[in-house]
């Protein structure tokens, strides 16, 4: 599957960026507000879908955007709930409600949402708890489409990266918490790249619905 087609979302900054130019650019769609696709936007999404698929189905979809916001529970308002939402929840149900049964009908393809670290565990994360509950709904969401689609030959998994650093990363944020990573280090993007390449590989048909924590360790204190 080296030279086929994969959207990604949010390929134009951090994360996503990192993952169009390890994947290769010519093979990559890249949907983000810069290229006209605000995927919050149900209308953009399926004009861009409707591009897409005048080609077929793709390989890939890989879902990276997501805001981030640290305020304590009792001072986020009803907004910026529904902000973190819409940015992490809504676009992925957005994009993947756009493009997956054309994958389903050509009986394969690949699904990458990203999480993020220790989504799986009993932490509070006061730190930033409307981010966090969004990428919680986010991974219910992927392991009901997991469900789903397995029998169609497309896996849906989640990669919850830690701490990574990047030029639209929360730098301060990622200093204050360094010290507790096990690895001794703040992530680089390129320490996501192989499971990302693993994801989206033939190899990897017969992993689906799981969450792969990439963070050094953070999730395990």
């Amino acid at each position: 599957m080296a030279n086929a087609r994969i959207v990604v979302v949010g390929g134009l900054s951090g994360i996503g960026r990192a993952v169009v130019e390890a994947l290769g650019p010519e093979r990559c769609t890249v949907w983000s507000r810069r290229t006209g696709v605000d995927a919050t936007d149900e209308a953009q999404v399926a004009r861009a879908a409707a591009e897409v698929l005048r080609e077929g189905a793709p390989w890939g979809l890989v879902h990276t955007v997501g805001d981030f916001d640290e305020r304590a529970a009792l001072d986020t308002d009803l907004g910026a709930m529904r902000a973190m939402l819409d940015s992490n929840l809504t676009t992925a149900v957005l994009v993947t409600r756009a493009l997956v049964p054309a994958m389903v009908e050509a009986r394969g393809g690949r699904v990458v949402l990203f999480g993020a670290a220790g989504l799986g565990g009993q932490s509070a994360f006061r730190r930033a708890p409307a981010y966090y509950a969004a990428k919680a709904a986010l991974l219910t969401w992927m392991r009901a489409l997991a469900a789903d689609l397995a029998p169609s030959g497309v896996t849906v998994n989640m990669i919850s990266p830690g701490l990574i650093r990047h030029a639209t990363s929360h730098a301060a944020s990622q200093e204050r918490m360094a010290g507790r990573v096990p690895a001794g280090r703040v992530g680089e993007p390129r320490d996501i790249l192989g499971a990302v390449r693993f994801l989206l590989s033939a190899e990897s048909a017969y992993v689906t619905g799981t969450n792969l924590d990439v963070d050094g360790g953070l999730a395990l204190v």
